[in-house]
């Protein structure tokens, strides 16, 4: 059997982002829809992954994982995370953890 890729796409600076990660997302699975494909997002784009902000629309093949310290660091809670997103502890380890994985990364 062959090892399942995976795909880890970054989003730290802008809020806006996280839509245009998912839309990179969405490229990435038309081409290889056998791709295990994460978004991770921390820094000042979490702000886009609030209840507060545009509501994303994730497709089932994608996990947009938010990190919880950036999130505390910005006075979040986690309750406040849009329900079809995940949090992850820290986006550097989750980051580290995928890459020594094998999982390609892709800045968005």
């Amino acid at each position: 059997m062959a090892e399942q890729r995976t795909a880890v796409l970054h989003v730290s600076d802008r809020p806006e982002d996280i839509a245009r990660a998912i839309g990179t997302a969405q490229t990435l699975h038309e081409t290889h829809p056998s791709y295990r494909l994460r978004i991770i997002v921390n820094g000042s784009a979490v702000r886009g992954a609030t209840k507060d902000a545009d509501p994303l629309l994730v497709p089932g093949f994608v996990s947009v994982q938010v990190c919880e310290v950036g999130l505390r660091g910005r006075g979040i809670p986690l309750g406040d995370v849009q329900e079809s997103l995940e949090t992850v502890p820290s986006a550097a380890v989750a980051l580290v953890d995928a890459q020594f994985a094998g999982a390609a990364y892709i800045r968005v």
